[in-house]
């Protein structure tokens, strides 16, 4: 009898815990995409339901690391997740490249141009190449530059070499059709100009044929050159 009732409670007890385990409502399923989710019997989460992790915001949604991505540019940052039916987020990249929808902002594209410095002088022409010339009439000298190099300073002096001031200098149209860089002075008595050894530069390749003060000659720049040219 003892061995007969033994037996009846532990049959008991096998078809008890069979009924319970048949009412538990969790139940695994796996997504055709592989992606496993739970799915909460009645009076618990639905299928829908949005998983807040660390954050106030009750419909925020979690995806691994591993399975987003952000572009950022100096505005700001993008990104583009498709949230797919199973319940999976993940981020999709179309073949080759990022997706038809994604958005991508890298770094900025800015052009700056400085502006270019200002030639000293003023241009000018005696019928050949162009040149820039600095004159300055209170030190009494007139620099010559051409294609951005010095070719030839000229200083007026008085009879001990020193430094002496004019009224004006410039280059000029003489009428005999040729072109001097010409000083103008009140008084001329004992003035010369002081000029490099080889100026014949002035002549064949600017066409500055002489130096003069008050249009008086007092450099044959023209001469020179014709001069040079011959031997």
């Amino acid at each position: 009898m003892k061995t007969r009732s033994i037996a009846t409670k532990a049959m008991a007890l096998l078809m008890a815990s069979a009924m319970v385990m048949g009412n538990t409502g969790m139940v695994v399923h796996a997504s055709d995409d592989g992606c496993a989710r739970d799915e909460v019997a009645a009076g618990g989460l639905g299928d829908e339901a949005a998983v807040s992790i660390g954050g106030n915001d009750p419909g925020s949604s979690y995806s691994d690391s591993g399975n987003s991505s952000s572009s950022s540019s100096d505005s700001g940052s993008s990104s583009s997740d498709y949230n797919y039916d199973d319940g999976c987020v993940r981020d999709e990249v179309a073949a080759g490249g990022l997706g038809d929808e994604a958005a991508v902002s890298i770094g900025t594209s800015a052009s700056y141009s400085a502006p270019t410095p200002k030639a000293a002088g003023k241009t000018a022409s005696a019928g050949k190449e162009e040149f820039r010339a600095i004159a300055k009439a209170g030190a009494g000298t007139y620099k010559v530059m051409h294609k951005g190099v010095e070719v030839a300073t000229f200083h007026l002096m008085d009879a001990d070499k020193k430094a002496v001031a004019c009224t004006a200098v410039a280059l000029k149209l003489r009428d005999d059709g040729k072109y001097a860089i010409n000083y103008e002075v009140a008084d001329a008595t004992s003035l010369t100009v002081g000029a490099p050894v080889d100026r014949t530069y002035m002549y064949k390749t600017l066409g500055v044929s002489y130096v003069t003060i008050n249009d008086e000659m007092v450099i044959d720049i023209e001469a020179e050159a014709q001069a040079a040219a011959t031997k």
